[in-house]
């Protein structure tokens, strides 16, 4: 096998837990996607290198902050909540963390 025959393998391996009625890979996808998708928005972004720093400091700790919030709650009864929250929490706060200062971090262009 190829690596990239392994990579994939590894990947689809836990979608196969959904024929046992384990819904919480849902959830995990969901909060994989976003994480990823904001990580890479702030790898592309034109901004310094504190800027983006910042917005990383602010994806990880906004991510706990929702992992700490929900370990409480039990999660049959409050799947959508709970998903909500996960991909919530670390979206709004980089965007708006994002929105608030982006003038401020923003590479000048040279002329």
């Amino acid at each position: 096998m190829t690596k990239l025959q392994i990579l994939i393998l590894l990947i689809l391996l836990p979608i196969s837990a959904f024929a046992h009625g384990v819904e919480v890979l849902v959830s995990f996808f969901y909060d994989l996607l976003t994480f990823v998708a904001l990580t890479v928005f702030i790898a592309l972004i034109k901004w310094k290198s504190a800027g983006k720093t910042l917005l990383g400091i602010i994806l990880i700790v906004s991510t706990l902050i929702a992992i700490i919030s929900t370990s409480g709650i039990p999660y049959d009864a409050n799947r959508r909540g709970i998903e909500l929250i996960m991909c919530g929490v670390p979206l709004v706060s980089v965007l708006s963390v994002y929105f608030i200062f982006r003038r401020k971090f923003r590479l000048k262009k040279a002329d």
